[in-house]
């Protein structure tokens, strides 16, 4: 049997190069991610406005309408949450866009959550012909988020944006959509809390 230092010697260099592949392999490599708390996302909704006369008879119109979202996490139970959106048949003559600002309460169960939404939303009516209209009210809503990921999740949602009396009678405006949610996180692994302590290896 031949001794080792029959061998060739290999440098330092080249055993570090050997090395580094060996340590990715049995080194567990999982990121160590931390939700900031900020989360924004984007819905698609069935928009409902209904309008009960006091003459007598209903007025029903259904809208597609589009969502942006974004909030930030007060504590493990609630968030606050703001929502900007319009619907489907906005233009440069006529269209819709709608607003709301809602306080979320939520509960985590696993892979699921649960939340409310309580606040106030609004519209802004535009048209070339005849005038502008705004309306705005207390809103209540209920939704619940799926998550895939950590950072990622599926949301269903079912808001009463307005429930008012108004002129001609009594006002409701509902939506009930499907969208996304991004939770934005923080990669806290000890290489980035480090990255400028420890020198790059320079060729």
């Amino acid at each position: 049997m031949a001794s080792l230092s029959s061998y060739p010697k290999v440098s330092r260099w080249a055993r570090s190069l050997i090395a580094l592949p060996l340590l990715m392999v049995l080194s567990p490599a999982k990121a160590e991610l931390e939700l900031t708390g900020w989360y924004g996302g984007f819905m698609y909704s069935d928009s409902s406005e209904e309008l009960k006369l006091d003459s007598g008879g209903t007025r029903t119109v259904n809208k597609g309408h589009l969502k942006l979202k974004a909030g930030k996490k007060l504590n493990e139970y609630f968030s606050v949450e703001g929502q900007l959106g319009m619907t489907t048949n906005t233009g440069d003559k006529r269209g819709r866009f709608t607003y709301g600002l809602y306080l979320r309460p939520e509960k985590d169960f696993g892979r699921y959550r649960v939340y409310g939404l309580l606040g106030a939303s609004g519209f802004h009516d535009y048209h070339d012909v005849q005038p502008d209209v705004d309306e705005s009210g207390a809103s209540i809503g209920l939704g619940v988020e799926v998550f895939g990921s950590k950072a990622v999740a599926l949301s269903v949602e079912y808001l009463r944006m307005i429930d008012k009396s108004v002129d001609e009678g009594d006002y409701v405006y509902d939506s009930i959509g499907i969208g996304f949610s991004y939770y934005f996180t923080d990669d806290t692994s000890y290489f980035s809390r480090n990255r400028d302590k420890i020198k790059s290896i320079r060729y």
